[in-house]
């Protein structure tokens, strides 16, 4: 295999990673770029060996994996290495008459390939005349002929066992010509993962799943600052969450005049409820978008930048570690936990807030590509790992309004708009639309 970089900073720790499809090369993901991370290929499949160092330099890295690259990543990476892998049209069992692409249609691709068969089948991955031209109108060499049919032999013949890779969806188009998209199901059903139909062909661009999936800072940013005046007025879940993760504090003794890390206090509505009850010596608030003076400790100190970054830098020690709706924008949230441990203190507390799935669930159906969140069977192990006396509890809250343009109003006017609806849904489909369901988790834990 191939390893290639389309971005590269060295100082970077996050990576998209992909494993590109089958007689494909970098150029075709040559548009696949997020601000804040690395963008890298491997693909050419004719030896299945790699050298896997890169990864060490990476904390996070969020795989995509298009077509037979699904086999070939499940094969290959180490599942301790990977924040999260979306597939995309391919299975973990690509040659398979319930399941892939059937046998003898396989076998007769790779028996028969040549340079008239190639572009008869990379004709079949595109919707159109004018995409084909545009991603495969070239001649390939005898060489490359060769070397295509003997990856589809070594892909084939793979004897390695699926590794369990975090696989966190599945997306299928329905207009496959490559993967039957019944298999496609039947597969990833099978193995209990999220399925996300598309009305696509079986190239999809990979930029658009990533742009969906990827969390990112700058489009959140944006959505909050726009709501920042009419937050308050309109976060009635986010209030409640709020009022029920301070009740949390009465578990733990907290010292005097201590010092507090709040991560994404957006408006201060946690802010201002702790501050109530305790009176912190200093406060470091985080969060992406710029903050007003909350003025409830003698020394504020305000950073705009991406939590996630930041905490790898700092070296503080604190006495309490804050955060209410927020970290379930992280794109790799165990990892912020374990160094949130790093920046407490012997006996400080931490104090966080997120959502469940199902959190919005009503829009799921009209959202191209929902965020993924994380089962409290997750949170429950990642902080049990981490923290000791910990508390965690979980409810839902249903809000419901007069009108649909009420609600998608609520939506706007408290900054949730990467929940929304997407922009093409037909009005039709959003005539019923009058509630939704916020899932909240509440967690706490102390540092030992």
């Amino acid at each position: 295999m191939k390893f290639e970089y389309i971005s590269h900073d060295p100082d970077c720790r996050s990576l998209i990673l992909i494993f590109a499809g089958w007689s494909t090369g970098p150029s075709l993901y040559n548009d696949v770029s997020m601000k804040g991370w690395d963008v890298a290929v491997v693909y050419d499949y004719s030896d299945l060996s790699i050298d896997l160092t890169f990864l060490n330099k990476y904390t996070t890295v969020w795989l995509f994996a298009w077509s037979l690259g699904v086999k070939v990543a499940a094969a290959t990476l180490p599942p301790e290495k990977i924040t999260a892998a979306y597939a995309i049209n391919g299975t973990l069992n690509p040659v398979d008459d319930k399941e892939g692409i059937p046998l003898a249609i396989y076998n007769g691709t790779a028996d028969n390939l040549d340079s008239r068969n190639l572009k008869k089948f990379q004709r079949r991955m595109v919707p159109d005349s004018e995409t084909y031209k545009r991603l495969f109108d070239n001649e390939p060499s005898s060489e490359e002929i060769i070397s295509l049919k003997n990856q589809l032999y070594a892909i084939r013949d793979i004897d390695t066992e699926n590794r369990s890779l975090p696989w966190r969806r599945a997306y299928i188009g329905i207009e496959d010509r490559i993967f039957p998209s019944a298999n496609m199901e039947h597969s990833w059903d099978k193995a209990g993962i999220e399925i996300v139909k598309m009305q696509a062909a079986h190239y999809i661009p990979i930029s658009d799943i990533v742009r969906s999936t990827v969390p990112n800072c700058e489009i959140i940013a944006h959505k909050f600052c726009q709501a920042a005046g009419t937050y308050d007025n309109n976060a009635i879940a986010q209030k409640r969450i709020a009022e029920k993760l301070l009740t949390l504090l009465d578990n733990f003794s907290i010292p005097s005049d201590p010092k507090i890390l709040e991560i994404g206090p957006g408006t201060g509505m946690f802010s201002r409820l702790y501050s109530k009850k305790i009176k912190p010596s200093e406060i470091d608030f985080v969060d992406i978008t710029p903050l007003r003076q909350f003025g409830i400790s003698e020394t504020e100190r305000y950073h705009c930048e991406d939590a996630e970054k930041w905490i790898l830098n700092n070296h503080d020690k604190y006495d309490c570690i804050f955060s209410s709706s927020t970290i379930q924008w992280f794109a790799n949230i165990p990892e912020f936990l374990r160094n949130c441990f790093k920046a407490l203190r012997p006996g400080g507390i931490i104090l966080i807030s997120s959502f469940l799935p199902g959190n919005l669930g009503e829009l799921d159906a009209l959202r191209p590509s929902p965020i993924h969140y994380h089962a409290q069977e997750e949170y429950e192990s990642w902080f049990k790992d981490i923290f000791s006396s910990v508390k965690i509890f979980s409810e839902n809250i249903c809000l419901e309004f007069s009108s649909t343009r009420e609600l998608m109003m609520h939506l706007k006017h408290t900054g949730v708009g990467g929940s929304a609806p997407s922009p093409h849904v037909a009005p039709s489909s959003l005539r019923n639309l009058r509630n939704i369901t916020y899932r909240p988790i509440y967690l706490a834990g102390l540092r030992t």
